[in-house]
């Protein structure tokens, strides 16, 4: 398991992380932050209704867009005679389980939204690596536990924005960690502590910590490269997160960095959660299956 060792004085590092917050969240990146904890507020409420759904929905236009356009598309209305114009009556139609997924995804797809390409890195691909990490997340709750898994969707959708933050605020570092990484064969991680004494998952959490989200998001996203370490109440999302993340990586849905490959870890977290090798293939299969009808659709 990765040590992270820092090139610097904790305070130092501390400091230099907090400038980094800063600057996420003095941007335009910061604007997600209202919609994005309403949603989550919302996700992990048991009591919450479609009204309370809908009126997040409708404080962000450009989402209530969204939202509209895709219960009127062919994938979601199976019919061509049936206009949905109402919100209330698109979150009924298509289930407040979707309507959260695509809310959340609109929203996180925000923070990627100029597509740039440095090397073999992309931001177009970390999001579609997201995505499927989100996706296989979720479906290892659902089939594996029969659990909803709605924080572990959130925890892929979001496990790699301090990639982001490093990208568009530290641009002259990013491409020294990206060739780092590729000269050396050394996954991310190292290559960020050899260049910034910190890693993308400790920008992560500090981001997200910042927006007030709930600590079982915050605690796992931080530790998702090192998921053994994490708090023992987190343990299964912590494990079927980095699972998800590996295997992503591994098969197809890469962002173009050299993936961690730590199998002792990777083992022991297929142990926390129970899943055997050939039941994650069929979940693999399953969530690239469901990415390529998102693909065709367009919604992706």
């Amino acid at each position: 398991m990765m040590q992270r060792e820092t090139t610097g004085t904790f305070g130092q590092k501390a400091a230099n992380i907090q400038n980094l917050v800063d600057l996420v969240n003095s941007s335009d990146i910061s604007s997600i932050k209202s919609s994005l904890s309403a949603i989550v507020r919302v996700i992990n409420d048991p009591r919450s209704t479609v009204k309370e759904l809908k009126e997040v929905i409708l404080l962000d236009p450009p989402l209530a867009a969204k939202v509209l356009k895709t219960a009127n598309s062919a994938y979601y209305s199976r019919s061509f005679t049936r206009v949905f114009t109402d919100i209330e009556q698109a979150i009924i139609w298509m289930g407040s389980e979707i309507i959260k997924e695509l809310a959340l995804g609109q929203k996180v797809c925000e923070v990627f939204d100029r597509d740039e390409k440095i090397e073999t890195y992309s931001r177009r691909s970390l999001w579609k690596h997201s995505i499927a990490v989100a996706m296989m997340a979720k479906m290892i709750y659902r089939k594996e536990f029969g659990m909803k898994g709605e924080n572990a969707y959130v925890a892929g959708l979001l496990h790699d924005i301090g990639i982001i933050a490093e990208d568009q605020f530290l641009p002259k570092d990013f491409k020294t960690i990206l060739r780092l990484s590729a000269d050396q064969n050394v996954d991310m991680c190292s290559a960020e502590l050899q260049i910034l004494g910190y890693d993308h998952t400790e920008v992560g959490e500090a981001i997200l910590a910042s927006w007030g989200l709930p600590g079982e998001l915050t605690t796992t996203i931080g530790s998702h490269h090192n998921p053994l370490e994490s708090r023992p109440e987190y343990s299964i999302i912590a494990a079927a997160l980095y699972t998800s993340d590996l295997i992503c990586q591994e098969r197809g849905f890469s962002f173009g960095a050299v993936p961690e490959s730590d199998k002792q870890a990777f083992r022991q977290c297929l142990d926390i959660i129970d899943v055997k090798p050939y039941a994650l293939d069929l979940i693999f299969k399953e969530m690239t299956a469901e990415i390529a009808k998102m693909e065709d659709r367009g919604l992706i």
